[in-house]
């Protein structure tokens, strides 16, 4: 990606870096920057080492190559032989892909490959995936092609084809959604019937993609991305908390946010959509290249265009340096990095750059560098000044501002973590000024070094405010949805969620990376909403997470479950609680056999009296439907299982102490439910 004398690679820049700053006449300058949070002072400081003065920034990216992408196209005749008709299919449209991406875009290779892809969906009745392709022909702009040439006669060829094919593909599916009735009722029907017997078999039925609910109730007036249901306070002791407007329910939908910037992890690059994540995987998705680089894919021309217009073209030619030669074992601190770089980039441009022109002059058009927001904002941001999202004016998930509000904990931060962070932040402003270079931009060292301040704001901030792009896998077997970690995303809104290791709110990713947030159990009016941030009392004792949690997020964890010390696995036997004031007054026998019991008790503190007899049939009806719900879950209607677990979690919450083995069976339950809502691969 850079070269500079001594080292080619990143990490290579980083060593060498790292000891000029740790010696004099460097270290003791940054050390007093680090211990008072100045993070321009740690960037200045930065800028006058020999070794980040030299560095040259130079093109990291693998172009198109329409040597490699013939020598692919002409082996689809034997890619396709003897594999049978599925197999024939799957092959010649994986060829296809490949000489797609591989081609230049003026090419006419890449057009016959288009092409051709659009005509294979065509054929299979695949109108969606044939529409995607078209669409994906007659965005190219005909400036790309020489007017005189074959290329342009080609390329209007091809375009009328593609015209044509899209106005088919229109009729069909119009066609087929103006069915009646009674025709919808009995294909519904058989798709439910046949999708039944695919789980009975262990397969898991197709599915579109997945709809992004909204929030409950009403949608906040200040916190953007909220229901009413809860509001932001600030607390001494805890900063920044959400807590709850008025009583709600498990299963509530609490917040709906997208992504202020997010990162694509490298091995899903190939699995997934590189805009809005969804799985290449499902049968009605396509393949688009970048039309410059080969190291992304799109599900469709529309997620290509608006990747380009707000933040590819400022990576394009840089992007494969984030990930080459990188193992496993370091690929969070490049999905870190490129989340740090990407942030910077949609917060410091202005919002007229990202309004895509014609198609004509898309890709030529020029952005525009607010150098005076940059030094107005990251100052205010260095210095804890400035306004209070969220009390004194509406809290914008997607405003740069709220952004450069995170917490950092900079003046806290090992002077020797802060000095890497500020490396980095050097390293990848080059980056950007590079590409801007490239389209013309000029960028002063003063711009440069708001720039910087900004993208160490992000990587401080990152630390301890970014959350993961999940995919959820179906796991056979053990018939579980199980999470896969496909990126890294910034969301201002849910960062106001404090930690607990017994959390009440549970989070899902959607397509382009909108995260839902939803209840797990009752919030009873005034309660704070609580989410898990990694260590959960089920999986660890509470010194491993208190430490890890101290370590990362930089604060001691008193929440229920560490202040109780509660141990897993939970005993079997439940505790009655009193429904009126919550005094635990009673053990639930564990079996039915052998059993005696008081016909009734009465609680110590509000003398309300409680028919245990009667309350333990009740639970042994309620335990049916959790079981009859998970027999549903297997056969695959989920939707129809989550209201009966919703229903008996609020008859266990109502009348049992927590912590007990039956909330969180049921719990994990409701996950499973909203795992297979969610972002899903097949």
């Amino acid at each position: 990606m850079f070269a500079t004398k001594g080292c080619t690679k990143f990490h290579g820049f980083l060593r060498e870096a790292y000891d000029a700053g740790r010696a004099e006449p460097f270290a003791a300058r940054f050390n007093d920057s680090s211990a008072s949070g100045d993070r321009e002072g740690m960037i200045k400081v930065l800028m006058d080492i020999p070794c980040v003065k030299t560095l040259i920034i130079a093109e990291s990216y693998r172009g198109k190559d329409d040597v490699k992408a013939a020598e692919v196209y002409s082996k689809i005749g034997e890619a396709i032989a003897g594999n049978g008709v599925a197999g024939e299919q799957e092959s010649r449209i994986s060829v296809l892909t490949e000489t797609l991406f591989a081609a230049s875009v003026t090419s006419r290779l890449f057009l016959r490959a288009l092409s051709e892809c659009a005509q294979h969906c065509y054929d299979l009745k695949a109108f969606t995936g044939c529409l995607r392709y078209c669409e994906c022909m007659l965005a190219l702009p005909a400036g790309l092609y020489d007017k005189t040439g074959e290329s342009m006669s080609d390329f209007l060829e091809r375009r009328r084809a593609c015209a044509y094919l899209r106005d088919e593909c229109f009729k069909m599916l119009k066609r087929s959604s103006s069915r009646g009735r009674r025709t919808r009722r009995k294909c519904d029907q058989k798709q439910s019937s046949s999708s039944e017997d695919a789980s009975r078999n262990g397969q898991v039925p197709a599915r579109a993609t997945a709809t992004v609910p909204v929030v409950d109730g009403k949608r906040h007036p200040v916190l953007q991305s909220c229901s009413d249901a809860v509001a932001l306070e600030f607390d001494e002791k805890r900063g920044r908390r959400l807590v709850a407007t008025r009583n709600i329910k498990a299963g509530s939908v609490l917040i709906v946010e997208r992504p202020f910037a997010f990162a694509t992890n490298k091995d899903a690059l190939d699995t997934n959509c590189s805009h809005c994540h969804v799985s290449f995987k499902s049968s009605d998705t396509v393949k688009i290249p970048c039309r410059f680089c080969r190291a992304v894919g799109f599900c469709s021309e529309k997620c290509r265009e608006e990747a380009w217009s707000t933040y590819h073209r400022f990576e394009c030619c840089l992007l494969d340096g984030f990930y080459e030669n990188r193992s496993e074992e370091t690929q969070l601190q490049v999905s870190r990095l490129l989340l740090a770089y990407r942030m910077t980039v949609i917060g410091s441009l202005s919002s007229k750059s990202r309004n895509a022109g014609s198609d004509d002059n898309v890709d030529n058009e020029i952005p525009f560098l607010d150098d005076d927001f940059l030094r107005c904002h990251d100052t205010e941001a260095n210095e804890g000044h400035g306004s209070e999202p969220g009390i004194s004016e509406i809290y914008r998930s997607q405003d740069y501002r709220t952004v450069l509000a995170l917490t950092t904990h900079c003046a806290t931060l090992d002077s020797n973590v802060n000095l890497i962070r500020a490396i980095e932040a050097v390293f990848l402003t080059k980056c950007f000024i590079f590409a801007l270079g490239k389209m013309d931009v000029v960028c002063l060292k003063e711009a440069f070094l708001w720039l910087a301040v900004g993208m160490f704001h992000h990587l401080q901030a990152i630390q301890c405010n970014a959350y993961e792009i999940v995919e959820n896998v179906y796991k056979e077997t053990s018939h579980v949805w199980e999470p896969r970690e496909i990126g890294g995303a910034i969301y201002p809104t849910v960062s106001l969620v404090n930690h607990s290791c017994y959390p009440n709110v549970v989070r899902h990713s959607y397509p382009a990376g909108t995260v839902v947030v939803r209840t797990l159990r009752f919030i009873g009016k005034g309660k704070e909403i609580l989410d898990c941030y990694g260590p959960h009392f089920l999986s660890e004792k509470r010194l491993q997470r208190r430490e890890h949690l101290e370590r990362k997020y930089h604060f001691l964890c008193e929440c229920e479950a560490c202040m109780e010390n509660w141990q897993y696995p939970l005993p079997e036997t439940m505790i009655y609680k009193c429904s009126t004031c919550s005094e635990g007054i009673g053990v639930l026998p564990s079996s039915e056999k052998n059993t005696r019991y008081a016909a009734a008790v009465q609680c110590r503190r509000c003398n309300e009296r409680i028919d245990c007899k009667k309350l333990e049939v009740q639970f042994r009806k309620s335990v049916d439907k959790r079981l009859n719900a998970i027999s549903k879950m297997y056969e695959g209607c989920y939707a129809q299982a989550l209201p009966q677990l919703l229903e008996h979690i609020h008859f266990i919450e109502k009348f049992f102490l927590a912590p007990n083995i039956e909330t969180i069976k049921t719990q994990q339950c409701i996950i499973q439910c909203y795992n297979q809502f969610g972002c899903i691969s097949q």
